[in-house]
């Protein structure tokens, strides 16, 4: 089982941007070398997909020392998953048989990692992101998209819009914009 906090070099890089002011930070930002523990106890993750992308994710998200994941999926495993999806398995041998093909994305990729990373809790919602009220996703800190479908993509958009009264748009290489 990894413990996240292993090696203080891992978390170099990160304490720099929560540790020190910034030109990219509000203006109520306070920097706090404990902020790093802080934010992986606190704050509540979503992350919305649990395919190649949210496999990712999830692994990346526990791995850095966040504590309170939430991952939903309304899909399930297929064979076509298993050669991308590094969280799902399809072992048959005389000492181990393991067939995730048909089950739920979300609740064994949940399975998978609580397994392998200690302290983190992972609750999976196996059904539909429209499925859930607006309530559900206001709870959450940090909402992440690892989705390919654009329609899923302005769905959650327009949710967090709706609360949150700004729209954060990020792109890797890009600059972030807030609207």
């Amino acid at each position: 089982m990894a413990d996240v906090s292993s090696d203080p070099g891992r978390w170099r890089d990160v304490d720099k941007l929560l540790a020190r002011p910034g030109n990219i930070v509000g203006q109520d930002f306070e920097p706090s070398p404990t902020l790093r523990e802080d934010i992986g106890e606190i704050a509540r993750v979503l992350v919305v997909g649990a395919g190649g992308l949210g496999c990712e994710l999830l692994k990346d998200l526990a791995l850095s020392g966040f504590k309170n994941i939430d991952v939903i999926d309304m899909d399930t495993i297929e064979v076509s998953n298993l050669n991308r999806q590094f969280l799902f398995r399809s072992i048959c041998t005389p000492c181990q048989f393991t067939f995730d093909v048909g089950k739920s994305k979300a609740e064994v990729a949940a399975e998978r990692v609580m397994k392998r990373i200690s302290g983190v809790t992972i609750t999976p919602h196996f059904c539909r992101i429209e499925d859930k009220d607006i309530d559900f996703y206001n709870d959450f800190n940090i909402i992440v998209l690892g989705l390919d479908s654009i329609d899923a993509r302005s769905y959650i958009n327009s949710v967090a819009c709706s609360f949150l009264g700004k729209f954060l748009t990020c792109h890797v290489n890009f600059p972030c914009y807030v609207f």
